[in-house]
Formats: C-alpha cells, structure tokens, sequence
C-alpha cells in the first residue's frame, strides 16, 4: 500500500468525510519504504472490512494505491447480491406464510437476478400467489424451484404484465405498507389504480373514536381513492368517517 499525497495539507481536501481524512493520516503515519509492511502495519491499526468503502474510495481518487482493491469490490458486490437473495425469499415468505431457506434456494434466485430487476421477481411472486393460492393441486408449486426456473419465469412473467393481478402485493411492499397502517390520501395516490387492495374499515363517533368491530372490504386502487375523496367530504361536514387500514391477509 502506498500513499500518493505530495502534500499533507491534501488530507484537508473538502471531498474527504472525516473518516477518510482518518485513514490517510493512520497510512502516513503507518508509512513504510516497502509497500507490503506499510499495508501489514495498516491492518494491525485499521480495520478493512469496516472501512473497504473508504478505502476504495481514496484509491479510485488516486490519494492511495492499494493492491486489495479488486477484491475489496468483488465482495462488496456480492454482498450486494446476498442482500438481493435475502430479499426475494423475504418476499416469498412472507406472501407465501413459509419457510424457504436463503442457502438452499440461493442458487436459483441468482440465476433469475443475473436477467431480471427485482420488480419483475417480485410481480411473479405475487402474480402466481394469487393465481394458484385457492387451487389444491397447484398450491404446491408455490416455492422457488419452480417459480424461478428460467423457463418457467419467462411465462409467469408474460402473464403477470399482461394481467397484473398481484401487482398490489408489490406496490405495497414498495411502499413500506405494515399491516394495520392508516390509508391517507397521500398514501392512496400511489396505490395501482387497476389491482385491488385488503382493507380494514372502522367506523368513528364524532370525536373520532372507533366504533363497534373492524369488516374487512377489498377494493380497487381507483376504488379506495374515490372512498378516502368521499369520507373527507363527509367529515368536513359533520365530523364523521370510517377509517380505512391496510390489511394484510396472510397474518
């Protein structure tokens, strides 16, 4: 490892956090005439693993030269990917109320992240949920060996864009949607107009309390916006409404 500052006044640069300033300052000081016990001493004072970004960072600006580099963003990429992995059988398993092992299903993920953005995972998992969760003998086949297999993707995929059913499990995993949250206006206009939705709907005294016990409606994006539009109305008027929560039908 080597340091390419000329000056230590290069330290100071604005573009540097101060965590980056950090680091240079402990290579300075670690300095070395031989570049392999200068990267030796480096390690016994800097942690690498916690600060790669860093690291990387003063490399590819030239304020550092380091021979770890290349792998350095090898496993941040696949980090990356893992994060990825740890996301789509999240997904699964939560839509699905199962198990799905991250390590067993791993390699089959990979193949379909290495062609397809995750949305487009995403509208598979959810378009054959809602496809196949009322059929007995295609139940079954709700896990990822079969959903993920190339072949099989490709045409689960063509029907999802085409029917875009299950495309509301997507749009409120996006949207960061917990079960039980209120459905506001500035939430509902960005609900998918054309796929429907689980509500819990309440209904209010004047003071705004709830009244009675929850039912539960399901409804279409353009459906729930006209509704909140409606009450909104209503409540301007005489301080009444129902309260519309999202409802999530697998817990």
């Amino acid at each position: 490892m080597r340091v390419n500052i000329k000056n230590i006044k290069d330290v100071l640069d604005e573009r540097l956090s101060m965590i980056q300033r950090g680091i240079l300052i402990t290579i300075v000081l670690m300095k070395d005439s031989t570049p392999k016990l200068t990267l030796v001493k480096c390690k016994a004072s800097l942690s690498f693993s916690k600060h790669k970004e860093d690291l990387i960072y003063l490399h590819d600006n030239g304020l550092i030269s380091w021979s770890g580099v290349t792998k350095a963003k090898e496993s941040i990429d696949n980090l990356e990917v893992e994060k990825d992995v740890i996301e789509v059988i999240d997904f699964v398993n939560n839509l699905y109320r199962r198990k799905f092992s991250y390590k067993t299903y791993r390699g089959v993920v990979l193949r379909v992240l290495k062609d397809y953005p995750m949305e487009d995972i995403k509208k598979v998992i959810s378009n054959r949920y809602v496809v196949w969760k009322d059929e007995i003998k295609m139940r079954p086949f709700l896990q990822p060996s079969t959903l993920f297999r190339i072949k099989n993707f490709v045409k689960y995929l063509d029907e999802a864009n085409h029917t875009r059913e299950g495309e509301s499990f997507v749009n409120i995993s996006n949207l960061k949607v917990e079960h039980g949250e209120e459905i506001v206006m500035s939430l509902a206009q960005n609900l998918i107009d054309t796929d429907t939705y689980n509500l819990l709907l309440y209904k209010t005294d004047g003071e705004g309390n709830k009244r009675g016990n929850s039912s539960k409606i399901v409804r279409y994006g353009r459906d729930v916006k006209k509704l909140i539009k409606v009450q909104d109305a209503q409540e301007k008027y005489n301080n009444v409404r129902e309260y519309r929560y999202y409802y999530n039908s697998n817990i």
